[in-house]
């Protein structure tokens, strides 16, 4: 049998890190999901999370273009992540609003460590049937200008990933 296929998801967290900072995330690794949440609310007051049902509601596909322009740090939680790419799925049940990934200024990803993959045909194999899903892999960045590297062009400025 391949070494490959005998990798578990722990095994996989040195390389995910790694392809996150490589595309330009921050990574904390800390213990427990109450732990992450702690650490966000203490640290970032002003982040939106999507877990209360008046907010799922309050920024719903019918939600208007001034509100999203203002959207500061959102939380989102990913469904797994792809150690070669530092990728991490996120499905329409993750969020209310297909835009929230794109148009905020920076997000914070949640993702239980338990739940990497090695590649994305490993990838494939996970994706549900779902309305709409979409990898996520660092900030929006560009070169195309002077071929210096901006981030936040055209979406987010910044990643924040809490494996726990």
């Amino acid at each position: 049998m391949n070494r490959d296929n005998l990798l578990t998801a722990k095994d996989l967290i040195p390389e995910f890190i790694e392809s996150l900072a490589h595309v330009g995330a921050e990574v904390i690794k800390l213990n427990g999901k109450d732990s992450v949440l702690a650490y966000i609310s203490e640290n970032y007051p002003e982040c939106i999370t999507f877990e209360n049902k008046e907010i799922w509601e309050e920024y719903s596909f019918s939600c208007s273009k001034e509100k999203l322009e203002k959207l500061g740090t959102i939380q989102l939680e990913g469904r797994f992540g792809v150690a070669e790419n530092g990728a991490i799925w996120l499905d329409d049940n993750c969020f209310p609003n297909r835009l929230l990934p794109f148009i905020a200024q920076k997000v914070i990803m949640l993702l239980d460590s338990g739940k990497i993959v090695k590649d994305m045909g490993e990838a494939y194999d996970c994706v549900n049937e779902c309305g709409y899903g979409v990898f996520i892999s660092g900030p929006s960045k560009t070169a195309d200008i002077e071929q210096s590297l901006v981030f936040g062009a055209h979406g987010p400025e910044s990643l924040l990933v809490f494996l726990y």
